[in-house]
């Protein structure tokens, strides 16, 4: 095996624990009152962020600050500045509400030329941004929540590799949002509650189980738990290439075709279960269930 083979090999396998602990961490929020802060806050734990907003973007009318924790020399008087006005030339703005499609979108990628626009002079030179991602949710045709994440000019800019999370992640976030604003629950479990970290591991175990064989279930335990090909066929004890056929059989039967997109059915399937007992496919997948008509991600 080359050397760039397995620099690529222990890439992969970490962008895999990375995302089942993103997984996990949107998850335990669903549902909460500071599902924003915890979005948040799971997101810093693999990519540094100097400025993290959520805004939601109605039609004709100022967006709304749902979290922010600007670590910038002006901090909230950059975002007052912004509601009065700016917001209206921000190209991110212009882009969610012109029907823009949801996902991942960089600043200087929809606008090249930004930095010699009315909106920066007026208002982005000032904030001591430079590099902004942001993540688009559509809730309907007129309403989007906007995950914004930036730098300022005293550190670098997002990497490849920095995007290249992000990009995975967006349908992750994407599930996680639409599931919070479609179905607020009330919150029942204090912060870094015991019971809530075993519920979680309950519903891997239980994951999937009305629906795939015990091996399939061990391999979606697997992914789900952020292993990779190699690590759980040294956990269950089987060739790698019999973790990757089960992992064909499980995401077939399951209609989907990558580990983000089992992430995502994970988030949607737990967050409408009954209970932490049974199978939360049960429930997800159950004749008449609002939830059957959601297209997952492939």
């Amino acid at each position: 095996m080359s050397h760039d083979t397995i620099i690529k090999v222990s890439t992969d396998t970490q962008q895999a624990s990375n995302m089942g602990d993103l997984a996990l961490s949107l998850m335990g929020g669903v549902g909460r009152s500071d599902f924003q802060d915890r979005l948040a806050l799971s997101l810093k734990r693999h990519v540094a962020i100097d400025a993290g907003l959520i805004l939601l973007y109605r039609r004709n009318a100022a967006p709304k600050i749902l979290f922010n924790d600007w670590r910038t020399d002006k901090g909230l008087s950059d975002i007052r500045a912004y509601l009065q006005g700016p917001y209206r030339m921000d190209p991110f703005y212009q882009l969610a509400l012109d029907n823009g499609d949801d996902g991942l979108y960089r600043l200087k990628q929809i606008d090249p030329s930004y930095d010699r626009s009315q909106y920066y002079r007026d208002y982005y030179q000032h904030s001591g941004l430079h590099d902004e991602i942001n993540v688009f949710v559509g809730l309907d045709a007129d309403t989007k929540i906007a995950i914004s994440l930036a730098r300022r000019r005293c550190n670098a800019a997002f990497s490849a590799e920095d995007q290249d999370f992000l990009q995975t992640a967006a349908p992750l976030l994407s599930m996680a949002v639409l599931r919070h604003f479609r179905d607020l629950r009330p919150e029942s479990l204090g912060d870094e509650s015991p019971s809530l970290q075993n519920a979680l591991a309950q519903a891997i175990k239980n994951f999937g189980r009305s629906v795939l064989t015990d091996r399939e279930c061990q391999v979606a335990q697997m992914i789900l738990r952020g292993y990779s090909v190699k690590g759980a066929a040294e956990k269950l004890g089987i060739s790698p290439a019999t973790v990757k056929l089960h992992r064909r059989n499980l995401y077939a039967k399951l209609d989907i075709t990558s580990q983000t997109a089992l992430f995502s059915l994970f988030i949607d399937a737990v967050s409408s279960a009954n209970n932490a007992f049974e199978d939360p496919l049960t429930t997800y997948l159950s004749p008449g269930s609002s939830l059957t008509g959601w297209v997952r991600p492939h």
